[in-house]
């Protein structure tokens, strides 16, 4: 891949590493002095984010470099196991918050106190996370990169998360006990839908399902080549940003490539008096 391309994946990677330490300790710090459960799963959810966008940082410096003789097809299905890895931490997190919310909600844990100072922490969490979603989101689009595209998904679910808090803070600052657990409910309902949908995408990529419309697309391509008669076989496959095309055509017996000469002269300088079959 291209010096550029890859100067730009690291460089949003790194703005998304500082990025998320600082929202991730500012939520955190403002969780314990309220006691709000929402806002402090809210910040361990950023915390895996944080953790999921240095592994991205690293992987995208070795998934693009290219194929070697252990390595036919590159390295980029590095990518898509470093997004598996990141769904499990967060159904672990999901999980987690489930649990202590129920606790909570069953024990009747008091209130979190309320204050200006976590809806301030919140709306500046959601200005950040919306303008890095789309950042990385953007990025990952224009270089089929499925580990930006993952750390895009945790930040546009940490907006959704945010929302959630303010929701649950709000409800138990009218009077509502449960409102602040119902939220953390809510942010482990956000993180399980959001790795759904990016477990979906990286599975496919790893069952090397063929991309959508790119088998049409090399066929009509190979088909508009010289001297093809018929595709018979078509297989594509997609590692990392790279699409692989396995194809077996039909051709004239009598069509040579230029490599088909080249082999075919060859073969005649050695074996004089004798004619080399086409190939």
């Amino acid at each position: 891949m291209s010096h550029p391309v890859l100067a730009a994946k690291s460089r949003v990677a790194v703005i998304s590493i500082f990025a998320s330490a600082g929202m991730a300790v500012a939520k955190f710090v403002v969780g314990i002095a309220i006691g709000s459960l929402a806002l402090i799963s809210e910040a361990l959810h950023s915390s895996v984010d944080l953790v999921a966008t240095v592994i991205t940082w690293l992987v995208v410096r070795v998934s693009d470099r290219p194929a070697d003789e252990a390595h036919h097809y590159g390295h980029g299905k590095l990518e898509s196991l470093s997004a598996l890895g990141v769904i499990a931490m967060l159904y672990v997190l999901a999980g987690g918050i489930l649990v202590e919310s129920w606790s909570r909600l069953r024990d009747g844990a008091p209130p979190p106190t309320i204050s200006a100072i976590p809806f301030i922490v919140l709306l500046v969490d959601i200005a950040v996370n919306f303008w890095r979603a789309r950042a990385l989101h953007r990025t990952a689009r224009d270089t089929k990169s499925q580990a930006l595209a993952a750390d895009a998904l945790h930040f546009a679910s940490d907006v959704f998360g945010s929302i959630a808090v303010i929701t649950g803070l709000a409800l138990s600052g009218l009077g509502y006990a449960w409102g602040d657990a119902a939220a953390a409910i809510g942010v482990a309902v956000v993180i399980s839908l959001l790795g759904l949908r990016l477990a979906r995408s990286t599975v496919e990529t790893l069952l090397d399902r063929a991309p959508v419309g790119v088998s049409v697309k090399a066929m009509a391509a190979i088909r508009a080549v010289p001297g093809v008669v018929d595709v018979e076989r078509l297989r594509a496959r997609m590692v990392g940003p790279t699409h692989f095309i396995d194809a077996i055509v039909q051709v004239p017996r009598t069509f040579r490539s230029t490599a088909s000469r080249r082999s075919s002269a060859r073969r005649r300088r050695r074996l004089p008096g004798r004619s080399a079959m086409p190939i």
